[in-house]
């Protein structure tokens, strides 16, 4: 892996394991140019809370000019994270799990990410019979929607669990897209990792931090692993490629060290807050 975990480089450090490592890609070629986009200062400057920079939008522009491909990463599924009801409050969440559902525009239904219950969604606030009823935060499924309105005439797929639940649809929608029947591939993780398709040249994420918040000590390392993981996809072939990282916190070092492409001091980095911390490897959880 080019993003082992902390524990087996760790063990690797320490002899347990034995260290491989690739300094450079195949025939040489170059790796991609990683650019970081603070999604606080598009807002100042544009005065919008838009989806996408207005970098993502030109870069994107270029490559179906030329006749290139595009990835976009968002490790969220669903059209909108939650629905909430402006009067009172009140969050519709899971019987079973007390966690908010996700909407899933599609199906016109709330989802449980965890248990998979489903409901239909509210007409009505279930708390305070108000009719304002609001869906909050963003998901692959309303990413897939805003890029047909911004590229109407772009041909546009999607990969993440709801359009591909099984093996078949997965590499039915990858070989689509390898075969250029799609100029724009949304998706998930399940984009990022293990896929050679030499015509993307430009790979987009939409929101890089989204898993800095995750209650979980391993949220920085999953962030750089799924960065670093998504930004080889970029320029696997003979032309260049570019990736933009559209982010809230430009200065997170997890952020900062996946656009250096530099493993080996987010590897320090990281070893010390968990020394700290006394979290792995210095301990088992």
């Amino acid at each position: 892996s080019a993003t082992p975990s902390l524990e087996s480089r760790y063990n690797a450090e320490r002899g347990k394991y034995t260290l491989l490592e690739i300094t450079a890609r195949v025939e040489d070629r170059p790796m991609p140019r990683v650019e970081i986009v603070d999604m606080r200062q598009e807002f100042l400057e544009t005065r919008q809370q838009n989806i996408f920079s207005r970098a993502l939008v030109s870069a994107t522009d270029e490559r179906l000019q030329s006749g290139e491909q595009t990835m976009l990463l968002l490790n969220r599924r669903g059209f909108a994270s939650f629905v909430t009801c402006r009067a009172c409050g009140m969050r519709v969440e899971c019987e079973n799990c007390s966690l908010t559902l996700t909407f899933h525009k599609r199906d016109r239904r709330l989802l449980c990410h965890m248990c998979n219950y489903a409901r239909r969604v509210p007409e009505t606030c279930p708390a305070c019979q108000s009719e304002h009823i609001y869906f909050v935060g963003t998901g692959s499924e309303k990413v897939e929607e805003e890029l047909h309105r911004a590229f109407p005439a772009a041909r546009i797929a999607r990969l993440d669990r709801d359009t591909a639940q099984g093996k078949r649809q997965f590499e039915t929608i990858l070989e689509r897209f390898r075969e250029r029947a799609a100029d724009i591939l949304v998706g998930t993780q399940m984009i990022a990792k293990g896929h050679d398709i030499p015509n993307v040249t430009l790979v987009g994420v939409v929101s890089a931090d989204i898993g800095l918040g995750m209650p979980d000590f391993r949220a920085a390392e999953r962030t750089f692993q799924l960065l670093t993981q998504v930004a080889g996809r970029a320029g696997r072939g003979h032309l260049p490629g570019t990736v933009l990282l559209q982010t809230l916190n430009p200065d997170h070092y997890a952020v900062r060290m996946a656009a250096a492409q530099d493993y080996a001091a987010f590897y320090a980095k990281e070893l010390q807050f968990r020394r700290y911390m006394s979290y792995p490897p210095f301990s088992a959880v």
